[in-house]
């Protein structure tokens, strides 16, 4: 670690966490980061608005974002993916946050920018204000004069892909210490990425917290006759034999190993000068420092001129969305969900129907003169649904069971406290060698283990993020911290710790259990004022908190149900729960049967 004397990182001051969320959530630090923002003409993000669009009420909804940030209400929106091509073939993924995101993202990459900079190697160029790939080359060149004749040319592996969140998130608190700026930064780590691995190419933040990951593998590969020069993920390291550059190969690979990392074995090797390697953009041959006729450095230029085509595809998408505006309305007023892929129909006086191929959702006409008929309010083709449910209160006719059947479309009669009473589905003998596939896949101790182990680990980070996010929003300037929830965390955290080492279903359930015994009491203790909730419970009587939880389990049950009989798979083969007669075992969790598939937990439920 370089400690630049009087630097930024050097003030006391400039390590209070909340000092630093003040400063970053300043109206004028977010007028400065919209400015940056809005010069990049960027494109949008996962909710589909564009610079222009912010632009129009821009000071109206900056001040709408700080206050967002300071009372605890903000929550990142939708991220948007995208692979832009290289230039040497394959593709890099893009996660564009959204408009509004990105400006709170450099808000607070200009306000830790200062602090975190000046402690970063003086080996590392890439992405740091007052250095370039010209001076990066310098770099290369000098070492070269002084006799370091022998290089490895290092590449790391799809490194923005696969840092860990865990130990950046604790490399930000050694630096900054705990508080709301580090929870708002794994707030936006956890959104662009939930597996918990990878940093979002497309924040502002990101190359800050690429630099701050790799500077103590900066720090420890410096020295011991080794000279390093690294610009993001692309590296060389000088050394003055063949010997010494394989020891040092060796020892970045162990050091890169211990942070999650590895080397690009394609892009990695050992070379001398006299034979020349291409780093930068820049061949290195003997004494020559040439330009490269085959540009290896993925051009920055490059990708913003792909994001500004995408901001222009974005502008022609927004146009036909506005077309399509009526027409979402009038599904919406329907029923018809249209993400979800659900139509519901519980109100009374409404039947489902068909009219040639589509599904109809029809109203009652009661008027006088109108003879008691029914009026079509929406059709839907079969395309368009996953699953139907039917209310109580609403009706259907024959020919739009006999056609859902026809269509592979499951319905679902729900009664009025939102439970499954029954469901009209085709046979799954469809899928029979798939059914087999995924038999031997649950009675493979070994592959059931692993999948129930993503399954768990998935379940226990979403119960983290939710409780962090949950802190957070009660951090409004006021300290609320809740130390029992604090102490949740960190058992969360053992529990995290612990799954690798878990040697089969039933210990993944233990911790699973475990988990679920301390989030619940610790997310109730979190509630909106006005709700008490201490325990899950599914039997009746419930408290109203529990008729919410259970109410949402079912739905997300029969969700879940859906989309694992679209793909051709049996309901019953689950990995982590045995397959039992009459339960859905790939759709159940332990606590309550809200869905357990991977990455979801009680994170998921619509109202969190």
């Amino acid at each position: 670690m370089s400690m630049a004397a009087g630097g930024a990182g050097t003030d006391p001051e400039a390590r209070d966490n909340r000092a630093l969320f003040e400063a970053a959530t300043r109206l004028d630090r977010l007028e400065e980061a919209w400015q940056r923002v809005r010069l990049n003409q960027g494109a949008a993000g996962g909710d589909g608005q564009t610079i222009a669009a912010f632009e129009g009420s821009a000071a109206l909804r900056l001040i709408a974002l700080q206050r967002a940030l300071r009372d605890g209400s903000y929550d990142p929106g939708p991220i948007r993916r995208v692979d832009i091509p290289k230039p040497g073939g394959g593709t890099r993924p893009l996660a564009i946050p959204c408009v509004v995101d990105r400006i709170a993202q450099s808000a607070v990459a200009l306000t830790l920018g200062p602090v975190l900079d000046p402690e970063f190697s003086e080996a590392s160029f890439g992405y740091r204000p007052g250095r370039s790939v010209d001076q990066a080359v310098a770099r290369v060149r000098q070492w070269r004069d002084q006799g370091y004749q022998w290089v490895v040319d290092g590449d790391i592996e799809r490194y923005f892909e696969k840092v860990p969140h865990d130990p950046l998130i604790t490399r930000i608190t050694d630096r900054i210490g705990d508080g709301p700026l580090t929870q708002l930064v794994a707030l936006w780590l956890e959104t662009a990425a939930p597996t918990g691995c990878g940093l979002p190419q497309g924040s502002p933040l990101s190359p800050l917290l690429a630099n701050l990951y790799l500077d103590s593998v900066d720090d420890a590969i410096a020295g011991r006759g080794i000279r390093l020069v690294r610009f993001a993920d692309d590296f060389v390291l000088l050394t003055r034999d063949r010997e010494r550059a394989e020891a040092a190969l060796a020892r970045i690979g162990e050091l890169l190993a211990r942070h999650g990392l590895g080397l690009n074995p394609d892009k990695t090797r050992i070379v001398s000068f006299e034979q020349g390697f291409r780093f930068l953009g820049r061949l290195f041959l003997r004494s020559l420092v040439l330009p490269s006729p085959n540009r290896e450095q993925e051009d920055e230029d490059d990708a913003e001129a792909m994001l500004r085509r995408l901001a222009g595809q974005d502008a022609a998408a927004g146009r036909a969305a506005v077309r399509a505006q009526d027409q979402d309305a009038a599904d919406r007023d329907a029923g018809f969900d249209r993400v979800l892929r659900v139509l519901y129909l519980m109100e009374p006086g409404r039947r489902l129907s068909i009219r040639n191929q589509a599904f109809t959702v029809e109203e009652k006409t009661d008027g006088p003169g109108t003879g008691g008929g029914w009026r079509e309010i929406a059709a839907l083709p079969p395309q368009r649904l996953d699953r139907i449910e039917l209310g109580p209160a609403a009706e259907t006719t024959l020919v739009a069971l006999r056609h859902a059947l026809a269509m592979d479309i499951p319905l679902a009669f729900v009664n009025g406290h939102g439970e499954t009473a029954g469901v009209l589905a085709t046979s799954t003998l469809g899928h029979g060698r798939r059914h087999l596939d995924q038999a031997r896949h649950t009675l493979d101790p070994v592959a059931r283990t692993e999948l129930a182990r993503r399954l768990v680990d998935g379940r226990v980070r979403n119960q983290r993020a939710l409780l962090r996010r949950l802190i957070r929003k009660g951090q409004d300037g006021r300290e609320r911290k809740d130390h029992e929830v604090v102490r949740v965390l960190l058992g969360l955290n053992r529990i995290l710790g612990a799954l690798p080492l878990a040697a089969d279903v039933p210990a993944l359930l233990g911790h699973e259990g475990a988990a679920a015994a301390s989030y619940w009491p610790a997310w109730g203790r979190l509630l909106a004022e006005g709700w008490t909730f201490d325990v899950r419970r599914r039997r009746p009587p419930p408290d109203p908190v529990n008729a919410v939880l259970s109410f949402l389990a079912s739905l997300l049950t029969r969700d879940m149900a859906a989309l694992v009989m679209r793909h051709g798979l049996h309901p019953a083969f689950g990995a982590l729960h045995s397959a039992q007669d009459g339960h859905e075992a790939l759709c159940l969790r332990s606590d309550g049967g809200v869905p357990g598939a991977a990455g979801r937990g009680p994170g998921a439920l619509p109202d969190q």
